[in-house]
């Protein structure tokens, strides 16, 4: 019988600190920041568990990155009206473009697994794998 997952929302609250959302190790398959290592080192959960699967961060980091740069925008709209700063703001929106992708990426790796593993819960062939991973 599989070990149960923990709660979605515990799943979740790890992801957000960059915990392994199935184990809560911090020895997790995020490494140097824009790396990844193939499996969580601790629980040797798989982090490609499927084909297509770099797309979910990928989109989620979009949404994120664009969400915030709508919000700025409104704000620095609001703050500096009726006079606009246009190279201000446009160099900030660029430079916020540009660093937001990458300062995001690790946590969008992470939360997404933490939906993907709730999502589609790890049966118990790929749990055997991920044992057999870590005892190696």
């Amino acid at each position: 019988m599989n070990p149960p997952l923990p709660s979605p929302g515990k799943m979740f609250r790890r992801a957000i600190v960059l915990k392994c959302p199935h184990c809560g190790s911090r020895r997790t398959f995020i490494r140097l920041w824009l790396l990844r290592y193939d499996r969580c080192r601790t629980c040797g959960i798989r982090w490609h568990r499927e084909h297509g699967f770099e797309l979910g961060p990928i989109a989620l980091n979009t949404v994120f990155t664009c969400g915030t740069l709508g919000i700025a925008m409104i704000v620095a709209f609001v703050a500096t009206a009726p006079d606009f700063p246009v190279v201000a703001l446009t160099l900030g929106m660029v430079a916020a473009a540009l660093l937001l992708p990458l300062l995001a990426f690790p946590f969008t790796n992470t939360v997404w697994m933490a939906f993907d593993l709730f999502s589609h819960k790890p049966d118990a062939n790929e749990l055997a794998e991920a044992a057999a991973a870590v005892a190696d």
